[in-house]
């Protein structure tokens, strides 16, 4: 690549980087099944005119402040090494990346960075899926909800449904996890009760009254959108049937199908499976573990790798990365940052200045 570069001040920042201008890039290059969660409120999106951006928040912590990235970039192949130098060279601050794919990862070692495995994503072919088979009895058990306690599920826009009766809902439901006083995000998205560009949102109902609903956020491959993620998925804890919100998530499927759609991915199973990789730390892998088998108190990790699980679809293995920052700054950037712990900190809002070290020089995207 030898074209000219862009120049400094086409470098963009999230009031610079604009809602329209995200949802553009969003549209060519948004192919991971996360990758929406980069237009979530209160993070910051590092990016350039017409290549793409890196979502990240910044997290306080005691050595100072770390950039956690959270999603992959939001660019074209062949922008990517250029993109992340560029971020690296002008954003101040340590980089932690997580939730990120095989693709990424493998730039980002080439890049000086360990890798290790952060967990897998689930996902289904819409075409092929199929309730047969002796391991998803319980899916079945699911479908047939509707006729047997006088469901129905609905697509909706905000006007059209009761927005007290899905926020009270939604705060009963927190009330039953183990993150009770807030939404986390980063590795989620936070439920949004308006209306949304290319979000779909389907609502159950028994009579008049809601019961639960799953909020679809979209991926896309040449600005055409190939698949949904099931990304906020709430119900009525107290008087819900048993299998309710696979119930929805099935019937919603029927109506992708319908259309085309290509893939539903379920979201990502935070440290589940985490295995040994060449050239990894041992000792965040083993943490890793170890918060997998007996964390779950402050995350139900092993609850969401089974419910996912039970789909039998494809699982891909996602990943973090860290360089030149401890293992106890590591762990406390990603569990702060999601909100895991404690209420996710932001250094500040606003413009921020941009660190004074040129542009990376040998390459363009």
């Amino acid at each position: 690549m030898t074209s000219a570069l862009p120049s400094g001040a086409a470098i963009r920042y999230r009031d610079h980087l604009g809602e329209s201008h995200s949802r553009e890039l969003m549209a060519k290059f948004g192919r991971q099944s996360s990758a929406y969660f980069a237009l979530q409120d209160d993070v910051r999106r590092f990016g350039v005119d017409g290549v793409g951006f890196v979502a990240y928040a910044p997290v306080k912590t005691l050595l100072g402040r770390v950039n956690l990235v959270f999603v992959n970039p939001v660019c074209a192949d062949q922008a990517l090494s250029w993109l992340l130098k560029a971020l690296f060279q002008r954003v101040p601050g340590r980089v932690v990346f997580t939730g990120i794919d095989d693709r990424v990862a493998r730039e980002l070692a080439a890049l000086g960075y360990t890798v290790n495995e952060m967990g897998a994503e689930f996902s289904v072919s819409v075409p092929e899926f199929s309730l047969a088979g002796k391991r998803k009895k319980q899916l079945r058990h699911a479908a047939n909800l509707g006729s047997r306690h006088n469901l129905r599920v609905v697509e909706q826009t905000a006007a059209e449904v009761n927005q007290a009766d899905a926020r009270r809902l939604s705060e009963d439901w927190r009330q039953h996890k183990a993150v009770k006083q807030h939404e986390l995000r980063l590795l989620t998205r936070p439920p949004v009760f308006s209306d949304e560009w290319g979000v779909r949102k389907f609502y159950c109902y028994q009579g008049e009254r809601l019961l639960g609903y799953v909020f679809f956020d979209p991926y896309f491959k040449h600005g055409r959108i190939v698949g949904y993620t099931a990304n906020v998925l709430r119900q009525d804890m107290d008087n819900s049937p048993s299998g309710l919100l696979d119930y929805i998530v099935i019937e919603a499927m029927a109506r992708f199908r319908r259309e085309g759609v290509e893939r539903m991915s379920l979201g990502i199973s935070p440290l589940y499976n985490v295995r040994p990789r060449a050239g990894d730390q041992p000792l965040i892998r083993r943490i890793c573990q170890l918060l997998y088998a007996r964390g779950n108190r402050f995350y139900a990790f092993k609850t969401l790798s089974y419910h996912k699980s039970r789909y039998r679809g494809d699982e891909a293995t996602w990943y973090m990365a860290v360089k030149d920052t401890s293992v106890l700054t590591v762990a406390w950037t990603i569990l702060r940052g999601t909100g895991i712990v404690g209420q996710p900190p932001l250094v500040r809002s606003g413009r921020e200045p941009i660190a004074g070290k040129p542009l990376p020089a040998t390459e363009t995207p």
